[in-house]
């Protein structure tokens, strides 16, 4: 490992990653803060209302998401936070190549003892490394949201008939409001499937940067190319959902293996669901790929972007500086 070049790349990056780390802990917390000031029956009763059309656009069993785990689970879901995790992906596999380029400070680099691979894998690990620790800040902001928020759940009075034990809620009568701490209703331990699923595709989104930056020269055209990908990817999911007339489209999107909130939902049932090959709805019938390809399939593309990346890199021309 060369010292230099390490310090360099992290040297490069830390701004960056200070500024999305900081907006992911915030808003991971705020987001989890937001679902505990809506108590369950009420969320429960806003879900009745709603079409049951409008159901095939959610990712879970609407019956789940009325649960603390549920709604909070679907902060993995979140454009705004997918985002912010996929940019430093972007952002920095664009700089591997065409940032230097762009800078006039490749030939520098490479006049240094070190190797086109070094300098490519290099920056590939750090890359890496520096999205695992966004996934722990994620996390982490999520367990602060619950275990500094306190949640009201209203009960409603109710009877129960004997001999049949049958009880009867008195949803006429006003409900018993108690004060409880989300941390009793929610484990944190249970978004690991999901930031497992958030961190390889982020990992596929760096691959696909890094190859475009070794075929470029100029950073700002890398990053327009890899932004122009990630939102046409984030498109067809959403084409496919929303329409079941083009439903396959998203199966042709990346976005078709992030399935963060109903990983964990299976997680919750069966806590060996993570490794199952297909996913499962609760009548049996199979829903699509399970937790374990989903996150092969998105390290298989990432790393071999990755690797098709250093091929070019390794025999194309450099241009000389500007």
């Amino acid at each position: 490992m060369n010292q230099p070049l390490v310090r360099k790349y992290v040297a490069e990056g830390l701004l960056l990653f200070m500024g999305l780390a900081t907006g992911i802990f915030l808003f991971c917390w705020f987001r989890v803060w937001i679902v505990g000031e809506l108590d369950t029956a009420q969320f429960r009763q806003i879900i009745d209302l709603l079409p049951k059309d409008w159901r095939k656009f959610a990712s879970v069993d609407f019956d789940w998401l009325v649960s603390y785990l549920g709604r909070t689970s679907l902060t993995l879901d979140e454009p705004m936070l997918v985002s912010m995790v996929c940019a430093w992906g972007l952002v920095r596999g664009s700089d591997v190549v065409s940032g230097e380029l762009s800078r006039g400070t490749m030939e520098m680099l490479l006049a240094q003892p070190v190797g086109r691979r070094q300098v490519y894998w290099q920056h590939a690990r750090l890359t890496i490394l520096f999205l695992g620790l966004l996934m722990l800040v994620c996390w982490f902001g999520m367990s602060m949201g619950i275990w500094t928020t306190s949640v009201e759940e209203s009960t409603y009075p109710s009877i129960r008939v004997p001999i049949i034990d049958y009880v009867i809620p008195l949803s006429f009568l006003p409900p018993k409001q108690d004060t409880i701490a989300m941390a009793s209703v929610v484990n944190p331990i249970m978004y690991l499937p999901g930031l497992v699923n958030l961190f390889f595709l982020a990992i596929c989104m760096s691959g696909f940067s890094a190859f475009c930056s070794a075929l470029d020269r100029y950073r700002w055209r890398t990053l327009g190319i890899v932004s122009a990908f990630y939102f046409a990817n984030a498109g067809l999911k959403m084409l496919g959902v929303g329409s079941e007339k083009y439903a396959w489209a998203k199966n042709c999107s990346l976005f078709g293996m992030y399935t963060p909130a109903g990983a964990i939902q299976r997680t919750q049932v069966d806590a060996m669901s993570p490794f199952w090959i297909f996913s499962y709805s609760p009548e049996g019938e199979i829903t699509g790929l399970g937790l374990l390809p989903q996150c092969t399939l998105l390290l298989l593309i990432g790393m071999g972007f990755y690797g098709i990346g250093m091929r070019v890199f390794e025999k194309r021309d450099l241009p000389a500086p500007m």
